[in-house]
């Protein structure tokens, strides 16, 4: 029997009355925790329990959540501020107490861990889990975790990173991504990581992979100049010099771009000027680089914040639409940020 059967088996014998029903919940947990589905049905099953529980015991239910995630939230502001006084010894200590809590012995989440009908994810915002959906097209359910554990990890990863174990901080950065595919940062991260070590090819590989998922202008600008840096170790000044001109164009706080052009012509002896337009686009297709942020990014931020704008949700409005205009500089979106109510 597959498991949608079993659910649907077992969902037909509630009753409606909270006791009966959880005892009930509770025979069919032990019938069928031999079972060869026996994970996912036993997840399944729990989620029942904790629609059919009275609400005086969901509310107490809740508050020991919210009181266990308050306290891996203070933790980990904790080890942030450890490592903001240069504390890493401390802060490590910290970060790896947590951990220990949340994994097994193999390094696999305990509570999270993904199963033949669910996969388990932590996404920061709405746009973030509808551009994974529409990327991956999951075949499971997506789950959200409860904790912000692509930020513990993230955040582990970068401090085991400041600390040269790189092989560590790739290992816990590959686990952010796990738990947040859109996870942009960590996945610049990880690419510093086979820029350290020279391993070029994944360097590049990871770069334009970000690219597709960023949504942030600085994130963009900031897979351009990654690019120019790769083709700065190939001797490809040209193809360098406008992906650090098109960096400029989304990542406008930063000046590191044009430190890069003129490292440019110290060691090629040339000018670097703004490319025309046909050069940009020539050299984008000829060697397979995107141009901007995504388009499904662009979509998706411009219809979330339409539909909450005709419902009236305009700080969500206003979130999405600051989203595109980041992205596009576009006066238009501009002005649809500017007329919303205040």
């Amino acid at each position: 029997m597959k498991y949608e059967e079993i659910m649907q088996k077992v969902t037909s014998g509630l009753t409606g009355k909270p006791d009966a029903d959880m005892e009930y919940l509770r025979n069919q947990s032990e019938k069928y925790k031999m079972h060869e589905l026996a994970q996912e049905i036993l997840r399944g099953i729990g989620r029942l329990m904790y629609e059919v529980i009275p609400p005086d015991k969901r509310e107490e239910m809740e508050r020991l959540f919210k009181n266990n995630r308050l306290g891996v939230d203070t933790s980990i502001e904790e080890a942030e501020f450890q490592i903001h006084k240069k504390n890493f010894g401390r802060a490590l200590e910290i970060l790896e107490s947590i951990i220990k809590k949340i994994e097994d012995d193999n390094g696999e989440l305990i509570m999270f861990r993904d199963d033949s009908v669910s996969e388990y994810h932590c996404f920061r915002n709405i746009l973030e889990e509808i551009l994974y959906k529409e990327m991956n097209k999951p075949q499971r359910t997506v789950r959200a975790m409860p904790e912000d554990f692509d930020h513990l990890y993230f955040m582990y990863g970068n401090l085991l990173f400041e600390l040269k174990r790189f092989d560590e901080s790739s290992t816990a950065l590959k686990k952010a991504i796990r738990i947040n595919p859109i996870n942009a940062d960590a996945m610049l991260e990880l690419a510093e990581i086979s820029k350290v070590k020279g391993e070029w090819k994944e360097y590049l590989e990871l770069t334009k992979q970000c690219l597709c998922i960023a949504y942030s202008g600085s994130n963009v600008g900031r897979c351009y100049r990654n690019m120019g840096f790769y083709y700065i170790e190939k001797q490809k000044y040209d193809v360098a010099t406008v992906l650090y001109y098109i960096s400029m164009l989304f990542d406008r706080q930063s000046n590191m771009a044009q430190s890069e052009l003129l490292y440019i012509q110290q060691i090629s002896g040339k000018p670097t000027p703004p490319p025309s337009g046909d050069e940009v686009q020539k050299i984008f297709e000829q060697y397979n680089i995107q141009s901007g942020a995504n388009d499904l990014v662009l979509g998706i931020a411009a219809g979330l914040g339409r539909s909450a704008k005709e419902q009236e949700h305009y700080d969500a409005a206003r979130f999405f639409f600051s989203i595109l205009y980041d992205l596009t500089n576009d006066d238009v979106v501009k002005g649809w940020i500017d007329n919303l109510p205040t």
